[in-house]
């Protein structure tokens, strides 16, 4: 038998042709890349996920690679689903391309926990979507082992059959039959996208499965990111053929999207189509969604290049022309909260306030003179309440503009303080910002520091009202009123009541965070708190240390120990926090759980608060890492991840070999 010689790279792929590359430093990895042109036994191609330099902005990156690297791109799975410990190629976001690993657990909304070939099982799972995951297959002499399934056959042969090309004579005559559009068929178990036209819901396409045909051109689906009311299953629905698309092809985008550049944005557990308003900071940009004419920031891995669905094949839309723009800025649902505005100008000789972000100073500003600017924009200010190590003399230092003030202008209080109010403290030569939280005889308080949880006790003469410098002026601060509603549902929070079952040893006294229930007005905020008396099992009696009840006094009331969490260590942080920094807030007497956006030289932040979809802006002081309270102890979010693995591992260890443990 007279064998055939195996195919050359030139016979399956031409110039624009979708391809995947493995690179010489990185043989393990297929990137997925477009195809140029051959010379000799290399490829010169375009690289779909890699920039010239680590700028997202620069052009994608361009190079000769050994044609033996280059193979097709697999066409996309739309209906096939994987199990536990299958062996898959997954989209690993850190390498930029395919890479080889086994399925290690089936997460919520279709996505999949992946650990990739090489990677330590208990440390490297990453969360991947659905369609970045797919079947492992070789290319070998033009064919794929495993072979393709008949629709993804169909899928690549539909590319070459929409058009009849003739050559002759180096002429190409390209004929296009126009036939009645007809509505596809959609078959059993064919993952697809379902568009919902009730109120609310326009222009959203949601992730769905075909369970089967129905008569008058309607389909069952299995929705794979909604469920019904009770939450026990997935919600299942009638659909008319027309309301139904076959799911895009993914397009990875490396670089930046642009101004105006429509774009299907994730959001409420569907695809939903908009256009970029503000490229912002950190990868993340306002988008505007056509439909509900709401704005809303989302990270860039939220969003995919928008593709159009015309008569069974699929058209890129890159840009919305400004005469389509219908954008109703009073009616934005996104609610930017901006306190703070350019720095003044100041001259040698003026006194001012400087502050302080260094360790164990956060929210102190300290009296000081300005000696001359710098070439930098910033400062030399001589300190007049510190001294170098020596005592010599007044300590000198660079400050930024951003962190200068004038010295704010003396309010004489004869009246006492009120509890909440907001004060500054003369402490450790410096005024620093605090809350008061008792109001004694003789005129003395205690007040209470947020960033280093204590509560230290003042005469009235070193303590004065707490104004801010805001857009040139100074403003006095009103006394905050937050009422608490306590969530005494029975919810289940990891580290009191937790699936190891493990109960927390509170004790009278105890300095605790008690999480609150306020609606949509202050959801999922924590307030800081004193355990006074156990009141039976589960439930204690706390004073909070910053809310007062309606008769002016100190709040005092009963608590269920799943809302309750010991307060967390301090950490106060001395480098600046960079975008998509997990963080706790301090806002409305409490720490709220928030996600930097934005970070300014001058070590301001925006911070975005996804459960009220509001951006609000926060000095460093006034933020702190976020931690999880987990298995009794305090975690940094980073680590959040690994050690939910290293518990699940672990009791499934325990089952399977109880008598190994001694």
């Amino acid at each position: 038998m007279q064998h055939l010689p195996p195919k050359k790279p030139s016979q399956f792929v031409v110039k624009g042709d979708r391809i995947e590359v493995r690179r010489p430093n990185d043989a393990v990895t297929w990137h997925p890349s477009t195809f140029i042109r051959f010379c000799g036994d290399r490829a010169y191609v375009k690289f779909e996920t890699s920039t010239d330099s680590d700028d997202p902005t620069s052009p994608l990156r361009r190079e000769y690679v050994a044609a033996a690297e280059v193979r097709p791109a697999q066409p996309m799975e739309i209906h096939r689903y994987f199990k536990v410990g299958e062996s898959v190629e997954a989209f690993c976001g850190e390498r930029k391309g395919w890479r080889r690993g086994e399925i290690a657990e089936i997460l919520e909304n279709s996505r999949y926990s992946v650990v990739f070939e090489g990677a330590d099982r208990e440390g490297s799972a990453s969360a991947v979507e659905q369609w970045e995951v797919r079947t492992v297959r070789d290319w070998s002499d033009g064919l794929w082992n495993p072979p393709l399934l008949l629709q993804q056959v169909l899928q690549v042969k539909s590319k070459s059959s929409s058009e009849s090309q003739a050559k002759s004579n180096g002429l190409k005559l390209k004929i296009k039959c126009r036939k009645k559009p007809q509505q596809m068929r959609f078959s059993e178990g064919m993952l697809v996208e379902v568009k919902r036209n009730e109120k609310g819901f326009e222009g959203s396409w949601f992730i769905a499965v075909i369970v089967k045909p129905l008569e008058d051109e309607k389909y069952l689906v299995e929705y794979r990111t909604l469920r019904t009311g009770e939450q026990t299953e997935y919600l299942r629905e009638e659909v008319h053929a027309s309301c139904i698309r076959c799911t895009p092809p993914v397009i990875r985008r490396v670089k930046p999207f642009e101004s105006l550049e429509r774009v299907d944005a994730w959001s409420k557990s569907g695809w939903w189509e908009g256009y970029i308003v503000e490229v912002l900071n950190g990868g993340s940009y306002m988008v505007h969604f056509l439909y509900t004419n709401e704005d809303l920031i989302l990270e860039h891995r939220k969003l995919r290049p928008h593709q159009e669905w015309i008569d069974g094949k699929w058209f890129s839309d890159l840009k919305v022309e400004k005469t389509e723009l219908n954008v109703k800025p009073n009616n934005k649902k996104l609610k930017i909260k901006n306190r703070r505005t350019a720095e003044p100008i100041f001259r040698e000789g003026v006194m001012v306030e400087v502050k302080s972000d260094e360790e164990g100073y956060h929210g102190s500003w300290f009296t000081a003179e300005i000696v001359c600017s710098l070439a930098s924009g910033g400062f030399l200010v001589e300190y007049q309440t510190l001294k170098t190590d020596d005592e010599s003399a007044l300590l000198r230092e660079e400050a930024l503009a951003s962190y200068i003030r004038p010295c704010a202008p003396e309010i004489m209080r004869i009246d006492c303080y009120m509890l909440l109010e907001e004060v500054d403290a003369w402490y450790n030569d410096g005024w620093w910002v605090g809350l008061v939280s008792k109001v004694l005889d003789d005129q003395r308080y205690g007040v209470y520091f947020w960033t280093t949880n204590e509560e230290i006790f003042f005469n009235h003469s070193d303590l004065r009202a707490h104004q801010d410098w805001i857009g040139g002026k100074w403003t006095a601060a009103m006394m905050k009123k937050a009422e608490l509603q306590v969530n005494n549902k029975q919810i289940i929070n990891y580290g009191e009541h937790d699936r190891m079952g493990v109960e927390p040893f509170i004790v009278n006294g105890m300095k605790v965070e008690i999480k609150g229930d306020d609606g949509d007005k202050n959801e999922g905020i924590w307030y800081p708190a004193i355990i006074l008396k156990s009141l039976g099992i589960r439930n204690y009696l706390v004073q909070y240390q910053t809310l007062i009840n309606e008769y002016g006094t100190q709040l005092h009331q009963e608590a269920f120990s799943p809302c309750i969490r010991p307060s967390p260590s301090v950490i106060q942080r001395r480098d600046s926090y960079k975008p998509f920094d997990r963080v706790d807030a301090w806002h409305n007497n409490g720490w709220r759980v928030g996600r930097v956006q934005k970070a300014s030289s001058s070590r301001n932040y925006s911070v975005y608060f996804n459960a009220t979809n509001e951006m609000m802006e926060f000095q460093h002081f006034e933020l702190r890492p976020h931690q999880d309270w987990i298995q009794g102890q305090w975690v940094l979010s980073i680590r959040v991840y690994m050690l939910f693995h290293y518990i699940f591992y672990h009791l499934i260890f325990n089952l399977i070999f109880p008598n190994l443990i001694t």
